[in-house]
């Protein structure tokens, strides 16, 4: 059978969001993770986190239950008419009064359910992370067309995400020019600077608690740019997957062989507690590319989406004159 909820039975409560998801399990004719169909225009089916999910073909009221979508959207001028709140690194200023504008759900840990229905979305996008709270995929697909993409173990994956974002609102094309003039950008920046690139090798830092910090790979958020951009990372962190190794501050030494340093800072330049704590240990300052003035801040460390990834473009280009 096909389950089309009204607004007045999404705002029931938990209780009757329960009830919407058996009833929308049984007008699922196949594998996957479609909710209730779209009865009143085309649709197509796209790959989520568990399977083919069926959308709308042109979706015009989008919910982000994260904020890496979110951010993926306003890439390719779409507008979502709710959103997760952002909690990593601060949002890219550019993008700053539109996400403000935009009506939050909660936390990406604890989204509202019952917000997301008031929102009265046609598709529901989201990333599938390991604390995201029990239950809501089934509770969202009552509502609308859910997709929830796979985080992975790599937070450089974003880039994929992106363009996958792009794909499920019918804006593939934009999506693709964006990250093109990304790619395009970070050409420029391998052919000009060759030579510095091809004597320097890098790093990323960022502050932790209890005495430790974070050295990030090339795999991670702002680690794929750098990639990207021809940068070669020091030996502790070169060729390794995922997003960072936790090291002592006494372990900092590991780091010698890098010729530049750079450290977190969130999207308004501003250093967070941990990592100025890490910035004034003496064995960091004994560093040898502290020592010589080429550890510098990172905007934008937490890089998400390719606007994004393109300001830290901007920031190494403004570097590598200086090295």
């Amino acid at each position: 059978m096909t389950y089309r909820p009204t607004r007045r039975s999404l705002l029931a409560g938990a209780g009757g969001l329960a009830a919407l998801a058996a009833l929308a399990a049984c007008g699922d004719s196949g594998g996957g993770t479609a909710g209730p169909t779209n009865a009143d225009g085309p649709s197509r089916q796209i790959q989520g986190a568990n399977g083919p999910v069926t959308i709308p073909a042109n979706p015009q009221r989008i919910a982000c239950v994260d904020f890496y979508t979110t951010y993926a959207l306003l890439d390719v001028d779409v507008t979502p008419v709710a959103t997760a709140q952002a909690t990593v690194g601060g949002v890219y200023a550019p993008y700053q009064q539109r996400y403000d504008a935009i009506p939050k759900l909660g936390q990406p840990t604890s989204i509202n359910v019952e917000a997301v229905a008031a929102a009265t979305p046609d598709l529901i996008l989201g990333t599938k992370v390991p604390t995201m709270q029990p239950g809501l995929e089934q509770n969202l697909q009552a509502i609308a067309p859910t997709v929830m993409f796979d985080a992975g173990s790599e937070p450089g994956t974003w880039k994929q995400r992106a363009l996958a974002t792009a794909d499920a609102v019918n804006r593939a094309a934009a999506g693709q020019q964006v990250a093109g003039e990304y790619d395009q950008h970070a050409a420029r920046i391998r052919e000009q600077f060759a030579a510095t690139l091809g004597r320097t090798t890098w790093g990323l830092v960022r502050g932790s608690s209890g005495g430790a910090f974070f050295a990030d790979y090339p795999t991670s958020w702002s680690g794929v740019v750098l990639a990207d951009a021809g940068m070669r990372f020091g030996a502790a962190t070169a060729g390794k997957r995922g997003a960072g190794q936790r090291l002592s501050y006494e372990q900092a030494s590991q780091l010698a062989d890098c010729d530049v340093l750079l450290y977190l800072a969130d999207a308004q330049g501003q250093v967070e507690a941990n990592t100025q704590a890490l910035l004034a240990q003496p064995v960091f300052q004994q560093l040898p590319a502290v020592a010589a003035g080429r550890a510098f801040p990172l905007p934008n460390y937490y890089a998400t989406h390719y606007r994004q990834g393109d300001a830290v473009l901007s920031t190494l280009e403004q570097l590598l004159p200086r090295l």
